[in-house]
């Protein structure tokens, strides 16, 4: 009876905190967006100061309350997640008057992004040394590289030959059509080529440290591999999901495509204890996504 019991709470606990790393994430990343205004909560500052001031009392609870202490490394990393949220919002886009590219052309892209993932990125490490952790905690670290570059660099290429094969179709087709509608020419595109790996590398890094370097460390003991990999690939993909203005159907088979490669990369960070294997791999399908960026440039 007495083993019955221990493992009943041993799966009311994992349920809990899968349930908490799950509401808590789309709190953050979901209803305090700052790029998209699907809710009143997103792009508001009062609101993301006010749930990371949130997460970081229930950590320090947590911490405190024997019955929870099971908890408080996930409530460390939703306030993690939080503050760079905050701090981004609040420093929006610094880069753009300082470096003259706040356009939409692909340079202003680039320095947009490069504006997000500097702060998120040093929030995070920061506040990481802060708490006492050290760099391996989020995945910083070298673990299985050559594994990782390997996972990274294959994936990345094969997304590199995807993108150049659509390029290349839409550049042979219907100057009325495609890509090439917006008058976007090969050279064009050559010449953003430095921008577009400003771009994808910039958000691969913020992103996978942000959505996963911070929280999966702190999942695995609770949750287990699993659980772990599937509750930060449902955040993930719930976001990126409702950034995209599409029909519903077409939102249900985007959020299934993103949920999987969020399901891999956080597999390779598992697999490799480490993050530059996901950063590769992510930073091969942010390629895809420069091509409808290219075109309403």
């Amino acid at each position: 009876m007495q083993a019955t019991n221990e493992k009943l709470h041993g799966k009311t606990t994992q349920i809990v905190a899968f349930l908490f790393y799950l509401i808590g994430g789309l709190m953050i990343f979901l209803w305090g967006a700052n790029t998209f205004n699907l809710f009143s909560t997103n792009k508001n500052i009062v609101y993301e100061w006010g749930i990371t001031l949130l997460f970081f009392l229930l950590a320090v609870i947590m911490r405190r309350v024997p019955r929870l202490q099971v908890y408080w490394k996930i409530a460390s990393a939703l306030f993690l997640a939080s503050a760079a949220n905050a701090i981004n919002m609040s420093l929006g886009n610094f880069l753009g008057p300082i470096l003259h590219a706040t356009g939409s052309d692909m340079q202003s892209l680039a320095v947009d992004k490069l504006s997000q993932a500097i702060p998120i990125v040093l929030t995070i490490i920061l506040l990481t040394l802060w708490q006492g952790d050290d760099l391996g905690s989020l995945f910083l670290k070298r673990g299985n590289l050559r594994l990782g570059l390997r996972f990274g660099l294959i994936s990345y290429a094969i997304f590199a030959v995807i993108f150049a094969v659509i390029v290349i179709i839409q550049a042979k087709g219907p100057a009325s059509q495609g890509l090439f509608a917006s008058g976007v020419s090969t050279t064009t595109i050559v010449a953003a080529i430095p921008w577009i790996l400003l771009f994808c590398f910039s958000n691969s890094f913020m992103e996978e440290l942000w959505f996963r370097g911070v929280s999966l460390r702190k999942l695995t003991p609770v949750l287990g591999w699993t659980s772990s990999i599937i509750v930060t690939a449902l955040v993930f993909g719930i976001t990126h999901a409702a950034a995209t203005y599409i029909t519903p159907i077409q939102m249900l088979l985007f959020s299934v495509i993103v949920i999987s490669l969020g399901l891999v990369n956080a597999y390779i960070m598992l697999k490799t204890d480490s993050i530059w294997g996901s950063v590769f791999f992510h930073a091969g399908y942010d390629l895809l996504v420069i091509i409808p960026l290219l075109a309403s440039t």
